[in-house]
């Protein structure tokens, strides 16, 4: 079966499973980690998990549902996700987000306005980190990051300027418009720092995956 066929059908499993895979890159690990991110129709967007705490990785993005499926006793996970494991055999695994956590930190040490894909990566991280504060209980006090007055500020300009003008007028949306993030750049690199240790303190082990 041609690749690309079978990344289309992938994607398509994703779509009917609610179930995705994401990469996370950043200079504290000896090589991207991929991520299995979903939609708990009760509960949410989360990340898959082990039991006892730690997100679920994997090496790369083909040995994502090998390796669940073998530890799926161990982990958290919504109904569709053994149907998605099902599915994907076989099948060209794609990934449908990247998080680059050390381009996000640059850029917030640069004293220059923060560029739209800057604005755009960050904003996507707070979410994946809001996602994995609702994964599990005893994570769940992580969420006081996200709600932190900076964090909020953040998003609220993001989503005024950048989201909405983006999603109303598309190809006729003019970066060069917005207005600068008026903010204490200062408190927010300290925060999205803080969130980013929290985060890969969460990652699992990469030994054996």
């Amino acid at each position: 079966m041609p690749q690309q066929s079978t990344k289309k059908r992938f994607e398509s499993c994703c779509v009917a499973c609610d179930t995705w895979i994401v990469s996370y890159q950043s200079a504290t690990l000896p090589h991207p980690v991929y991520l299995v991110w979903y939609t708990d129709r009760a509960s949410g967007d989360r990340l898959l998990m082990h039991r006892n705490g730690p997100v679920f990785t994997a090496g790369t993005p083909e040995s994502v549902a090998p390796a669940a499926d073998a530890q799926l006793p161990g982990l958290v996970y919504h109904p569709r996700f053994p149907q998605w494991l099902e599915r994907v055999v076989e099948l060209t695994p794609t990934v449908c987000n990247a998080y680059d956590a050390d381009y996000i930190e640059q850029a917030l040490c640069s004293k220059r306005k923060l560029s739209l894909k800057a604005m755009d990566a960050l904003s996507n991280f707070i979410d994946l980190f809001g996602d994995y504060a609702n994964s599990l209980e005893n994570v769940s006090h992580l969420q006081a990051f996200r709600e932190n007055p900076v964090i909020e500020s953040y998003i609220s300009h993001y989503y005024r300027f950048i989201f909405w003008p983006r999603l109303q007028h598309g190809a006729q949306f003019r970066d060069a418009q917005r207005p600068a993030l008026e903010t204490d750049h200062s408190a927010l690199l300290t925060v999205f720092r803080e969130m980013r240790a929290q985060f890969e303190a969460g990652l699992k082990s990469l030994s054996g995956n």
